[in-house]
């Protein structure tokens, strides 16, 4: 009986000890999982970041060269009313000249 016994309590600490290492195990995968999970949100966060920055600069590009056309699209407007305002100066200051005088009435 006393061999049963002894059996019983091997076989009892045998089961304990598997306990205790099953758990340290379990508690090693779960560490491993977390710096692997915290390992991806940062590396997901770093490429976000990197998309970001390179759209913004993407954006800024592309605002650049609509703002330097139109720019140049006002520049050539300008040019084409002072062409204008240049052609009719003359005539203009004939008038106002003629008004001045008497010659004309307003």
């Amino acid at each position: 009986m006393e061999k049963v016994l002894e059996e019983l309590k091997r076989i009892e600490d045998e089961a304990e000890n598997i306990r205790l290492e099953s758990s340290k195990k379990a508690e090693e995968i779960v560490r491993l999982a977390r710096q692997r999970s915290e390992k991806l949100i940062a590396d997901a966060e770093r490429d976000a970041e990197k998309d970001v920055s390179e759209l913004m600069e993407k954006f800024r590009n592309l605002m650049k060269k609509r703002h330097n056309e139109i720019l140049k699209n006002c520049e050539l407007k300008i040019d084409r009313l002072r062409k204008t305002a240049e052609k009719k100066m003359n005539s203009a200051v004939d008038q106002i000249f003629k008004i001045v005088i008497g010659e004309k009435e307003t």
